[in-house]
């Protein structure tokens, strides 16, 4: 299977590579959905792929604080009769507040879910800061349980990061073990969070788990502004002239496949550029019906009147021309294109000849092409 033996390729990889081909080799196995909450094989093997790639607490720090100081018989009753006392004086919310003071957290929540919604979301946000370490996996519920959603993600003062950030795969496994509202947004946020300091892979095992969208990037609009996801594990911010890797093509279609199976509107239209380049270098190796298979699978795109980049009409209308030289045939190679030039960017649209990236023939190729090969698409237009 392509998506395990990438994964198994990727043993020992920093920055969340392996989880991402992990997550990725789910979500095909399972038809779509990654669910850790179903108590069910499923759920635990995505469990355990989060608990793999999560590395230890940093200086040891775990989920739950150290318990306080035991209190004397004599302190417990006394707050007991106190609060006893305000209650039977009708002062429910000193009394709650008097609990939280005094450590009594069973008295506190239990008296805050007879008060109102927002008494027992600010006693559960309190008893997470006293019972647990800010970042830890139990903090996350605890504060997701008294409804702060992506407020759960707010560094503390002083700090730039997010403090679920060092501890991201656990805080992920907790999450979707125990869903709450607002953790998808949560989940999506986290990634953001992690970009700058455990890197892309990291950053998209998030986007990938909160099923987050492929729209086409707009070149118009600053780096800031462009959509989070664009092609798996790929960082347009480092790569080489801005390059993906093959692998990247293809495990975003198979994520697209994936969410496309499950949402027929799910938006997958940042894929079509990758999907481009993939059919000129598949050409290029020698595979002229894999290559042909992604021309038709385009063409269906084209057809069906959504956005697409500038200059692919014309390099479409290249990729026909060259199947065409070689004897391949394409559904859309009658077709009318733009004469040649017209709607490309100067700079190639982002769309270079496999020989500018790719040379035939590269270790690069093996694998992808491999499977490319054997893998054609269906009427609905995915991979097999």
């Amino acid at each position: 299977d392509y998506t395990a033996a990438r994964a198994g390729e990727l043993e020992g990889a920093d920055g969340g590579a392996r989880l991402l081909w992990r997550l990725l080799h789910l979500l095909v196995k399972h038809d779509g959905v990654l669910d850790g909450s179903g108590g069910d094989a499923a759920a635990s093997e995505l469990l355990s792929a989060l608990a793999e790639a999560s590395p230890p607490p940093a200086g040891g720090a775990s989920g739950p604080h150290a318990p306080p100081p035991a209190q004397t018989e004599a302190a417990r009753a006394g707050a007991a009769r106190e609060l006893e006392a305000l209650l039977l004086a009708g002062r429910r919310e000193e009394a709650c507040e008097h609990a939280m003071g005094c450590g009594l957290w069973a008295d506190a929540l239990l008296l805050s879910s007879h008060i109102d919604a927002a008494m027992w979301k600010t006693v559960m946000a309190r008893y997470a800061a006293e019972v647990s370490v800010a970042g830890s996996p139990l903090a996350t519920l605890y504060s997701l349980f008294a409804g702060s959603g992506p407020g759960v993600l707010a560094p503390p003062s002083g700090a730039t990061e997010s403090p679920l950030a060092a501890r991201w795969a656990e805080n992920l496994a907790m999450m979707l073990a125990n869903p709450t509202t607002d953790d998808t947004e949560v989940i999506t946020q986290l990634g953001d969070s992690v970009r700058a300091s455990w890197g892309a892979c990291a950053a998209h095992c998030c986007y990938l788990l909160a099923e987050t969208p492929l729209p086409l990037p707009d070149g118009a609009l600053p780096h800031a502004e462009q959509p989070r996801l664009q092609l798996l594990g790929h960082d347009e911010r480092q790569a080489a002239r801005g390059f993906p890797s093959l692998h990247s093509i293809r495990g975003t279609e198979l994520y697209a496949a994936s969410r496309a199976s499950l949402d027929p509107d799910f938006d997958d239209a940042g894929i079509a550029p990758g999907l481009l380049l993939y059919a000129h270098v598949l050409l290029d190796a020698g595979e002229a019906d894999a290559a042909a298979r992604y021309a038709d699978e385009l063409e269906r795109r084209r057809a069906l009147g959504g956005p697409l980049p500038d200059g692919f009409d014309a390099r479409l209308r290249q990729l026909h021309e060259q199947l065409g030289a070689g004897g391949g045939a394409t559904e859309g190679a009658g077709e009318s294109y733009p004469a040649a030039g017209e709607g490309q960017l100067a700079d190639g649209g982002g769309y270079p000849a496999a020989a500018d990236g790719y040379p035939e023939g590269s270790a690069a190729l093996a694998e992808p092409l491999a499977h490319a090969a054997q893998e054609g698409y269906p009427q609905e237009g995915y991979p097999q």
